[in-house]
């Protein structure tokens, strides 16, 4: 049969009717299950707690092996008409006693233990008998079995009155669905006819200017009313339709355009910043070396000056020349020490920033790269100052992008310097701590400064997050943090902080990251 063939009305009828007919038909079926199993269930639980009291009466009589106490207790189960038979086995399974009010033959085989139905009917409401065989047990010893049978007639009389009630229900319940369907039918269904036609040839001859009328206030004409105020819009806009959605769009793009380049733009001075800082930081690291290696080679031009007036004058003598051999030996060991110590701030620097730069991936150790970063920071970080704890396996090596880590570790210590430390920090420490296992490495950065509260915590890593925009901030910072770890190292990140507790960031990074990574777009 094609419903659609049909007039509306029918299929409104037939589709109610049908979708009645499911509901009813898999509510039926749940309720049933849902009932058989919950009576069955309660129905074992009761039978297992009277088994278990049996047991536990039956347990020292059986110890002493007292038949007439033993049938003192089996005897209290005559109040349960649901008892077929009792019987306690010996462990060799001889039958020692017995509570048999119908005097049935009893069973040779009373395993498994535990509880279960056993000859089943055909029919579902018919579940045959329940069988239930106990240890009995004293200090871990067996002294016996306990064999408990009794008939189901009351799960058996309990479903089929609940086959009858929901039956009766169903009927009266397709019944009143037809009624309803005749009624909705003649009510709903004629002015949404109506309305179709309308539609129809508004669609077919573009004529907005038609209406639809309806007498009753009810929903039918406030669906009516929204029809006409639609059709109303529709042709006063029509005329100039394109034009307008031309406009917006223009307008839409060059906002989206705007935003784009302001991101941008602050996307970039937000990395210009971290390597103006990085360049400071070892431009006073290098300030050092330099002077020390100044001054030493100030003393070994006026040393080397000093010997060669003397040698010129013919006055030199070996205790005068071993002396400012000796000042002249010290002073170039430290003039190279301070070169060499300036050489690797430079060398640091160097590889930092070009590694910030350039976006290659390679391999590298990675508790010596993040030593090189801290470096940077010396300058700044003994200002407050600032203990700096790193810890993890020395020789680890990973396959990376060691500028994306040098950003990172960047950025958390330029927020823990500008947000987490202040003049009431005591002991300001920043601990960095790795571990790996097979494949991921579990990095943690803690701070031990005033931390954040729940508020700013929530939006910690949206941008434009942050608590001193007045102060330099731009909100940036945590933002780049997380798409770096997510999009460009495919990592997760964690934020662990309370007010005036500190803050942990956890990262779970790849120790070898796949070739086919996409580079990341700032």
């Amino acid at each position: 049969m094609r419903l659609h063939n049909h007039s509306i009305t029918s299929q409104m009828i037939f589709l109610l009717i049908i979708t009645s007919l499911f509901i009813i038909i898999f509510g039926m079926l749940f309720q049933l299950w849902y009932s058989i199993n919950h009576e069955k269930r309660t129905y074992i639980h009761e039978s297992q707690l009277e088994a278990t009291l049996i047991v536990d009466l039956i347990t020292a009589p059986l110890a002493f092996f007292d038949l007439q106490g033993i049938n003192a207790n089996m005897h209290r189960l005559h109040k349960n008409k649901d008892i077929l038979m009792s019987v306690v086995y010996s462990p060799d399974h001889t039958s020692l006693t017995s509570f048999n009010p119908e005097n049935r033959p009893l069973p040779n085989d009373i395993f498994p233990l535990g509880t279960r139905f056993e000859n089943p009917s055909s029919f579902p409401w018919m579940l045959g008998s329940l069988k239930t065989t106990l240890e009995i047990k004293q200090n871990n010893q067996l002294l016996g079995y306990l064999y408990i049978e009794r008939e189901t007639d009351r799960i058996t009389s309990f479903i089929v009155d609940l086959l009858t009630a929901v039956t009766i229900f169903s009927i009266g319940l397709i019944l009143f669905v037809y009624v309803v369907s005749r009624i909705l039918s003649k009510k709903i269904l004629q002015p949404i006819l109506t309305l179709t036609e309308t539609a129809k040839e508004v669609a077919e001859n573009n004529n907005y200017s038609l209406r639809v009328t309806h007498n009753n206030q009810d929903e039918i004409a406030y669906l009516y009313n929204a029809f006409n105020h639609l059709l109303s819009e529709t042709e006063s806009l029509t005329s100039h339709l394109e034009s307008r959605v031309a406009a917006r769009t223009q307008e839409l793009q060059d906002s989206l355009e705007t935003l784009k380049k302001a991101q941008l733009q602050l996307v970039e001075s937000e990395k210009m910043a971290a390597l103006g800082n990085l360049v400071s930081g070892v431009a006073h690291e290098v300030n050092t070396p330099l002077g020390n290696a100044i001054t030493g080679g100030s003393i070994i031009v006026r040393e080397t000056q000093q010997l060669l007036r003397q040698m010129e004058e013919g006055t030199l003598k070996k205790s005068f020349m071993e002396q400012k051999l000796t000042v002249l030996n010290e002073t170039s060991h430290l003039l190279l020490k301070s070169i060499n110590h300036a050489a690797n701030l430079i060398r640091s620097f160097k590889r930092i920033s070009v590694d910030q730069s350039v976006e290659d991936k390679q391999e590298f150790n990675l508790y010596e790269y993040l030593e090189e970063i801290l470096l940077t920071f010396h300058n700044k970080l003994k200002k407050i100052p600032v203990t700096v704890n790193l810890e993890g396996d020395h020789a680890l090596i990973i396959k990376s992008y060691p500028g994306v880590y040098a950003q990172i570790i960047s950025n958390f210590i330029q927020n823990s310097l500008l947000h987490g430390f202040n003049e009431s920090t005591q002991n300001a420490t920043i601990t960095i701590h790795f571990e790996a296992d097979k494949h991921h490495l579990v990095l943690t950065y803690t701070d031990n400064g005033v931390g954040m509260d729940e508020k700013i915590k929530k939006i910690a890593f949206e941008p434009f997050t942050t608590t001193k925009r007045n102060a330099g901030g731009t909100g940036l910072g945590l933002n780049i943090v997380y798409n770096l770890i997510t999009q460009k190292l495919l990592g997760e990140i964690t934020i662990d902080t309370e007010r005036q507790t500190g803050v942990k960031f956890t990262l779970t990074l790849p120790i070898n990251l796949p070739d086919s990574t996409k580079d990341f777009i700032s």
